[in-house]
């Protein structure tokens, strides 16, 4: 009996193991609907014109606000944008290069938890973005500093940075890669009209 026993707690232990290793699950709609520290969940948006388009590379947004009642000004909320994109590899680069060239931020590479970018447009207009694996998250609003991190820290713990202190991706990282690499390739496979016009001959 006590052989027993001690085998069920110890593939218990396993089990809570693996479990724990798996890490937490990605949600249906890829935002979290649920209420984070003091602010309360509001809204949940699906969208098609993505922030960061990538030629080749298909991709869906999902948007939920956060906010926190107030009766004092202006109510403090938070928005986070999840973009999900068909493929990974390459994504670090791509976004890179499109951050760069945003000439109205302010851009630098932080540490919240995970690398990511910041984005400093100003007063109310301030971002965390950062990349992992196929999706691109991205976390600001009009609110204090410690609301902020609260949904950032939830945020990269569901979806960890693959990115580096210079905000490149680190080796080994799903979205590593140059993005150029995966469009050649892609045209690599694609069968020449040549070849499409024989193939189609013999078919008939």
């Amino acid at each position: 009996m006590r052989r027993c026993a001690a085998g069920l707690v110890a593939m218990l232990a396993v089990l809570a193991s693996a479990a724990a290793g798996c890490g937490p699950a990605i949600p249906t709609r890829y935002v979290l609907e649920r209420d984070i520290g003091d602010l309360s969940y509001r809204r949940y948006q699906r969208v098609l014109d993505v922030e960061f388009p990538v030629e080749g590379n298909g991709a869906v947004g999902h948007t939920a606000t956060y906010v926190r009642r107030s009766s004092r000004g202006e109510i403090p909320y938070v928005n986070v944008f999840v973009t999900v994109y068909d493929a990974a590899p390459g994504l670090s680069a791509e976004i890179r290069r499109q951050v760069r060239s945003l000439g109205s931020y302010d851009v630098s590479v932080v540490d919240v938890g995970g690398r990511a970018w910041s984005l400093d447009g100003g007063e109310g207009d301030r971002w965390m973005l950062w990349v992992s694996g196929s999706r691109v998250v991205k976390v600001g609003g009009v609110a204090d500093d410690s609301l902020v991190r609260a949904v950032v820290s939830e945020y990269m713990g569901l979806y960890p940075s693959d990115l580096d202190e210079r905000g490149r991706a680190r080796d080994g990282t799903a979205s590593a890669g140059d993005a150029s690499e995966r469009a050649d390739e892609s045209e690599d496979l694609e069968l020449p009209r040549s070849l499409e016009s024989e193939s189609e001959a013999e078919s008939r």
